[in-house]
């Protein structure tokens, strides 16, 4: 009797350790999981951190808008004087200002600064102008707009479309500091608006075979 009751003590007690060992092992497992996702995804966040500051950034406190769209800031930038004038005035010449004003919908432009435009050869800024020439600047002005937001995806994909119904290409440099468009065009800051995002640049963006 006494020996029966032992063993039974003996079982019950190998049972518990069992069951003992197994909820540390699986807590063990589970932490190395964890430890190892979280090592792996630290390094994607941090490459992609400045990419997504720019895509979303705050609104801007020194916003004289009037209503504080990416339509009114450029109607802004032409009373005011910000350094991306020129590239509001041809919006106002090809009649998108009222487009870019709709809260309904959002819209990642960029927006080449006034020195951007100097670089361009006088008779294409002289061309770009012209009454006659309304379709074409509109053609260049919508290869400047993303429809939507622009996500880290996006970026990491490395080609946004255009509402002028091409691509862009973007890519992030090696030190993971600097977004360049087309290779060439080098993203300075960015604005948050109530229906999007202005992204400053240092080029002007050509659509391929625009001329």
């Amino acid at each position: 009797m006494i020996v029966s009751e032992l063993n039974g003590k003996i079982i019950s007690t190998v049972h518990k350790m069992n069951h003992l060992s197994r909820r540390f092992w699986m807590r063990t497992i589970s932490s190395v999981v964890l430890s190892t996702s979280l090592c792996l995804s630290v390094p994607a966040l941090a490459q992609y951190r400045y990419a997504s500051s720019i895509f979303n950034p705050s609104p801007s406190r020194t916003s004289r808008s009037a209503d504080g769209t990416i339509g009114g800031e450029l109607d802004a930038a032409i009373k005011y004087y910000q350094p991306y004038q020129t590239f509001a005035e041809a919006v106002q010449a090809a009649g998108l200002t009222d487009e870019l004003r709709n809260t309904e919908e959002t819209f990642t432009v960029f927006v080449p600064t006034d020195e951007a435009f100097a670089a361009l050869p006088m008779e294409v800024k002289q061309d770009l102008f012209k009454p006659e020439n309304q379709d074409k600047l509109l053609q260049l002005l919508n290869y400047h707009v993303v429809p939507g937001a622009v996500s880290v995806e996006d970026v990491e994909q490395g080609k946004l479309p255009t509402r002028q119904g091409t691509t862009v290409t973007i890519e992030l440099n090696d030190t993971e500091d600097q977004l360049t468009l087309n290779e060439n065009s080098v993203v300075q800051s960015s604005q948050g608006t109530r229906n999007g995002v202005i992204v400053l640049i240092d080029q002007v963006l050509l659509p391929e075979g625009w001329n």
